[in-house]
């Protein structure tokens, strides 16, 4: 198992067309109901393991890419060069590394602060909300539930010691049961340890729009789950009353100027989870994940099982010249074995001393080879 050029190459390109083609079928909601909102992040999941893993095994079929191919290679890795010897394709890869480098530091750097400013603030435990989570959660390891006026809209944080951070406001007990189903449910599916993997993958590759692609269809399918979860908990009368207390958050969080708990840029995609909690489009349905799984399942085996890579034949005057260089092959030359276990390769009526491991590559290759022994 090694990482080359051209594995990097076929994960970028089989993960970058899956992505464009899960985004249309996902939007068009041919792939929700076929596989079912679970089963559409186990495919985007399945692109973000594609790109991170981006490796050749010892069964992958070499195929050969064809002309364009070549160029292409030969344009960024050979041919062209900045200087006397740094080529198109080093310096691309040091932005590459450089890039990764400042991105992650910039994500490590306010994921830390965060981390502080939640660590830091004034903060008071809600007895009335942490009664309520102990109906809803299953499990071991409840989350904290804050309270604090430092915050506009509820979120949750934290992967392996939970929060649930609620606004200093005055919320129903009806109210505060919507939210705190929406949080729980993003807690006990671990999203906030799939949103900061989808960051990373992000900041592996800045110079792909097709992962951002990913990164915001993942969180708004992330989003939708959460709502089907929560909904399906409920009478089918208070789905509207759920809906109106996510409207009223997220009201808020434009007169705040803060949508970080909701991750609500594009009011289109609040309109989407309305209308799919309406439609109550399918979440959990068995035989839709077992298809996804299947799905990625195949795709994963067949994007290893082969790389497309460069092929050229090196022009006759590179192999042979007219000084003292010739080509060697079956037709012009043969090798002579000794009656002491020395090997000779005939050619040009020379004879030349060669190892025994380069005789025996010979022989492999379909050299004739006369036994002296035997005379």
């Amino acid at each position: 198992m090694y990482i080359t050029f051209f594995s990097v190459c076929m994960a970028v390109l089989w993960s970058s067309i899956l992505i464009l083609i899960f985004y249309v079928l996902r939007t068009k909601y041919k792939l929700i109901d076929v596989c079912s909102v679970s089963g559409v992040i186990v495919l985007y999941l399945f692109c973000m393991i594609r790109m991170a893993v981006p490796v050749e095994f010892p069964w992958t079929k070499i195929i050969f890419g064809g002309t364009l191919y070549n160029r292409i290679y030969y344009f960024f890795c050979i041919e062209r060069h900045i200087g006397n010897c740094i080529s198109v394709f080093d310096l691309l890869r040091w932005i590459w590394y450089l890039g990764t480098i400042l991105i992650l530091l910039h994500y490590l750097i306010q994921y830390a602060k965060i981390a502080r400013y939640f660590g830091e603030m004034p903060l008071q435990r809600n007895s009335r909300a942490a009664q309520i989570v102990d109906t809803i959660w299953n499990g071991s390891k409840k989350p904290d539930i804050l309270q604090t006026a430092a915050v506009k809209t509820p979120c949750c944080f934290g992967i392996l010691r939970k929060k649930i951070i609620i606004p200093d406001k005055r919320y129903t007990e009806e109210q505060l049961r919507f939210i705190l189903l929406h949080e729980c449910s993003h807690l006990k599916n671990n999203d906030i340890l799939v949103k900061n993997l989808i960051n990373i993958l992000c900041a592996l590759y800045w110079w792909n729009p097709c992962v951002y692609l990913l990164k915001k269809d993942l969180r708004q399918s992330l989003e939708i789950r959460c709502d089907l979860t929560a909904v399906q908990q409920l009478a089918h009368s208070s789905k509207g009353d759920y809906l109106a207390v996510i409207l009223s958050e997220y009201k808020d969080s434009l007169k705040n100027g803060n949508a970080t708990g909701l991750h609500y840029d594009n009011p289109n995609l609040l309109l989407e989870r309305f209308q799919l909690v309406a439609k109550e489009r399918r979440i959990f349905a068995k035989k839709g994940n077992v298809l996804a799984w299947t799905i990625a399942g195949f795709l994963l085996f067949i994007s290893y099982s082969f790389v497309l890579q460069t092929e050229y034949e090196a022009p006759m005057e590179d192999i042979e010249t007219e000084q003292d260089a010739h080509e060697v092959n079956q037709n012009n030359s043969y090798l002579i074995k000794t009656d002491t276990g020395t090997y000779f390769v005939h050619i040009l009526n020379k004879d030349v001393a060669i190892s025994e491991e380069l005789a025996q590559l010979m022989i492999k290759d379909g050299f004739t080879v006369i036994d002296k022994s035997e005379w």
